[in-house]
């Protein structure tokens, strides 16, 4: 398939590839144990502590289910959302691809919607309603968009869904060493949890989709000059000239095959 070819020409990966991982690896990484910590919080007795920080673990025990809900599908996706950027993986091993691919969407469904249903009471306010909602919205028309193109057979639009809608995710990912900031300095600035949640969460999404968007140009244009380096390829094993053929790449067990056709 064209695709899979593209992928296997692209194998040797950038500087920028390898940034990319890496932001990838500390977020989702972040998330997991942010996701962790929360669950054993609410599996365990309050401890005696900040009271900031009391009050936070109060708000969510306050709605156990529906933050577990939410909190153990998340740990859950940000743990399996790396093995979808697996370009070996997915080449070599498409079944498990494909399957982890619709266990990712189905938790995305979970997530997206219980975020809508918490963020009826968020910890800061109106300001950070107006961020869950909009996100989770927007998260939640990304997954849409994703599987649609996939049922289609449009792998690349596809791929852009998806890292739209793993941008979104990682958001809240983000907003953790913001919050982090935010409560070191609190004893200068005065701010509670409750007037720093929402402008902290605004960062965090604003800030992971725009990478996410620099991330997709960056692969559009990587894909266009693969082909080109692809149809250059065809035209000098086939000594035909560009304007009279159009190489199509077909991968083989023995390695790709350059063919022509008019």
């Amino acid at each position: 398939m064209k695709s899979a070819s593209i992928d296997r020409m692209g194998d040797n990966p950038t500087p920028r590839d390898r940034r990319f991982w890496i932001a990838l690896v500390i977020l989702c990484a972040i998330g997991a144990a942010a996701a962790a910590q929360r669950i054993v919080v609410l599996a365990s007795e309050p401890p005696a502590g900040v009271f900031e920080v009391a009050g936070l673990d109060a708000h969510f025990a306050a709605k156990i289910r529906m933050t577990l809900l939410h909190i153990v599908p998340s740990l859950l996706f940000v743990l399996l959302v790396p093995l979808q950027f697996v370009r070996s993986l997915r080449l070599r091993h498409s079944r498990f691809h494909r399957w982890t691919g619709r266990l990712v969407m189905g938790l995305g469904i979970v997530i997206g919607t219980s975020s809508l249903l918490l963020s009826a009471s968020p910890v800061g306010g109106i300001v950070e309603a107006t961020a869950t909602v909009l996100f989770g919205c927007l998260f939640l028309f990304s997954l849409g968009n994703a599987w649609w193109h996939i049922r289609n057979r449009r792998v690349e639009l596809h791929r852009e869904w998806v890292t739209r809608m793993v941008a979104i995710a990682l958001g809240v990912a983000t907003t953790r060493p913001i919050m982090a900031a935010f409560f070191a300095t609190s004893r200068l600035t005065g701010l509670t949890p409750e007037q720093f949640f929402g402008p902290a969460m605004w960062l965090g999404f604003v800030l992971t989709c725009l990478v996410g968007e620099a991330w997709i140009r960056y692969a559009r244009s990587r894909t266009a000059h693969t082909r080109s380096e692809t149809k250059a390829v065809s035209y000098q094993i086939n000594g035909a000239a560009p304007t009279a053929t159009v190489a199509r790449c077909v991968h083989n067990p023995g390695g790709m095959q350059m063919t022509k056709g008019r």
